[in-house]
């Protein structure tokens, strides 16, 4: 095979593929931000406006809890068989989070009113949790 042939068919392979990507791509970016935003809707404090006014703590709060829905999306990207089985294992991240959340504000009623604070240790823990749960979710996620 001469290498001309090679460029041909790799050019010819990415013009395919990068439709797909663009799809994937924008699906999970749309997932996302639809999961950022319920997140922050339905949570009792405005992690945004809390960030935004310098609160560490609900910025680790927010962050580790976006990589526990990002990190099981990555693997279901790589393993889905379609955009919808796709999206389908994307809302189910997105609850499980959501669920982690809700959890631990029952064990820990006052949690809340510590990211509020400032208390790091409180952010760092929902994320830290959210995370851990994530990275266990991508794992099962995998057929």
């Amino acid at each position: 095979m001469s290498k001309t042939q090679v460029t041909k068919e790799t050019v010819a392979y990415f013009g395919d593929a990068i439709p797909h990507f663009l799809a994937y791509f924008g699906a999970s970016l749309t997932l996302a931000v639809a999961f950022l935003a319920l997140y922050v809707l339905i949570t009792p404090h405005k992690e945004f406006q809390l960030i935004k006014a310098g609160n560490n703590a609900a910025a680790v709060q927010l962050i580790g809890t976006f990589l526990g829905f990002a990190i099981p999306m990555a693997v279901v990207i790589s393993h889905s068989v379609n955009m919808l089985d796709m999206a389908m294992w994307g809302v189910v991240s997105g609850v499980i989070q959501l669920a982690v959340f809700f959890v631990i504000s029952k064990i820990f009623p006052a949690i809340e009113q510590r990211i509020e604070e400032n208390c790091v240790a409180s952010g760092t823990f929902i994320g830290g949790v959210g995370l851990a749960i994530g990275i266990l979710q991508a794992a099962c996620m995998v057929p």
